[in-house]
């Protein structure tokens, strides 16, 4: 394993570190989130929240230095003062896929929090398979054509944008920074069978695949996730105030808030889950208030 590493030592890390140009700056030898990455013992830590545990220590420098020509390549891009570029164009099926035949079909699978059949589940074709007793979940398969899958299935467009004026105006963006952003569109129907093959063969659409969905689909897609993000802002809002119980308990009133959020969420195309992400920046604002009016810390 030690032989496989490009990067074996800390002298190595800094002499690569000097030649690509990486400023001493962005990196510590303790976890320091201040930094772009930061390397403890056994641990690599990158961005606001990720992180890699190493299996051995010397796995360390490959890890952090990868992670470290990252942050170069966004840095430099910031600092043009480029308004928008995107940084990845993903297939989201929309279904768990435990298998793909490379004909027509697909094995999904699911899970449930019961030991027993569930008989709404046999009736919709699925077919039990086993209690997880570690889990503590049934799992269930079926066996469905692709198109009933890709009739579901959606195409993720991720993004970084710097903020504008429009953007403070309405969600209360910090104008002039740079935060990530996502957008789905549904599969165009002509490219369904070519993103299934390039997935079953590669596991990946390619990247003139990738063109051809950027040039089709993402003409709007600045205009398309703001409108979808202000359409969140006002149904999320209104949502968790409709969820306003001043009879519950703290804890109760949280989990209602979460429920109510959830069904908010479900749809909208520009939601995702990742650290302080502009739709994630919008429903935080909206707990925010609706935390402060039920008297509770956030």
């Amino acid at each position: 394993m030690f032989d496989k590493c490009r990067i074996k030592t800390k002298e190595q890390f800094f002499e690569e570190c000097r030649m690509a140009g990486i400023s001493a700056d962005w990196y510590a030898f303790t976890c320091d989130r201040s930094k772009p990455v930061s390397i403890d013992e056994n641990t690599v830590y990158y961005q606001k929240t990720g992180k890699t545990i190493v299996a051995y220590p010397f796995h360390r420098w490959d890890i952090a230095f990868t992670e470290l020509l990252r942050y170069k390549e966004e840095y430099e891009w910031e600092a043009t003062g480029a308004p928008f570029r995107i940084t990845a164009v993903t297939w989201e099926p929309n279904a768990n896929i435990s298998s793909m035949s490379g004909g027509r079909t697909m094995r999904l699978r699911e899970y449930r929090f019961s030991k027993e059949p569930e008989q709404e589940m046999l009736d919709e074709g699925w077919v039990y398979d086993h209690y997880d007793w570690y889990m503590g979940y049934s799992v269930y398969h079926k066996t469905v054509s692709n198109g009933s899958v890709m009739r579901n299935a959606f195409i993720v467009f991720e993004f970084m944008k710097r903020t504008d004026k429009r953007d403070a105006e309405m969600f209360g963006f910090v104008e002039g920074v740079y935060l990530k952003g996502s957008y789905r569109y549904p599969v165009p129907r002509d490219l369904r069978d070519q993103i299934v093959s390039a997935y079953y063969s590669r596991g990946r659409i390619p990247d003139d695949l990738k063109d051809t969905l950027t040039q089709r689909l993402a003409k709007n897609l600045l205009d398309d996730e703001f409108e979808a993000l202000r359409e969140l802002q006002e149904i999320h809002r209104n949502a968790l105030s409709a969820a306003f119980d001043p009879k519950l308990s703290a804890r109760d009133q949280k989990n209602a808030f979460a429920e109510a959020s959830k069904r908010a969420e479900a749809g909208n195309p520009a939601v995702d889950n990742y650290y302080e992400s502009r739709s994630q920046l919008v429903k935080d604002a909206n707990f925010h208030r609706a935390y402060d009016q039920a008297g509770l810390g956030w």
